[in-house]
């Protein structure tokens, strides 16, 4: 069999784009555009931005936070809609808005399904492998070395600012007062 080359082929990454039409509460005639498919850069980047805004202050995954910055993500990604700063910090409004409206089904429909489906998986996947990951014996050893250098940062902390001249004479002023 001959080899031929790659280049050949003359392939090019899917840029199409669907024009959405919808109605605004004034009557107004909008349209926007969206892709129907992500390069694999830009996926992962939105994959990221799903899982490092989805976790609680435990570290652990809230399955409402991560539909929530999917749907967000998403929207950021496949469409040429703009939100200002101040509609960004409201997700969950921002969130309610595009779900309820109907509009983020509009959105899903015009992309292509094996793309919305791999960002499920990879999301969800992704989840999963950092909980097997710090349930590990490697996770754990991690989570203890990295709790052992902040008690080590602490204690040198401590030690610097008793050797500081500032507080030590604060310290012996308050000292007989023990």
């Amino acid at each position: 069999m001959a080899k031929i080359p790659f280049s050949k082929l003359d392939l090019k990454v899917n840029a199409s784009e669907q024009v959405i039409h919808t109605t605004n509460s004034k009557g107004e005639e909008i349209s926007f555009e969206v892709k129907t498919y992500l390069p694999v850069k830009e996926k992962m980047e939105l994959v990221s931005n799903v899982i490092n805004q989805s976790t609680d202050d435990n570290g652990f995954y809230n399955p409402l936070k991560v539909k929530l910055y999917m749907v967000l993500e998403v929207v950021y990604a496949y469409t040429n809609l703009t939100f200002t700063s101040k509609m960004k910090e409201d997700p969950f409004k921002l969130y309610d808005a595009l779900v309820s409206s109907g509009l983020f089904e509009q959105i899903i429909h015009a992309i292509d399904p094996s793309d919305w489906a791999t960002i499920q998986k990879d999301v969800w996947d992704t989840i999963e492998n950092i909980y097997n990951y710090r349930n590990s014996a490697m996770g754990i050893l991690e989570m203890i070395s990295t709790d052992y250098s902040n008690l080590q940062l602490n204690a040198e902390d401590i030690t610097n600012k008793l050797l500081n001249p500032e507080s030590l004479s604060t310290l012996k002023a308050l000292a007989p007062l023990a």
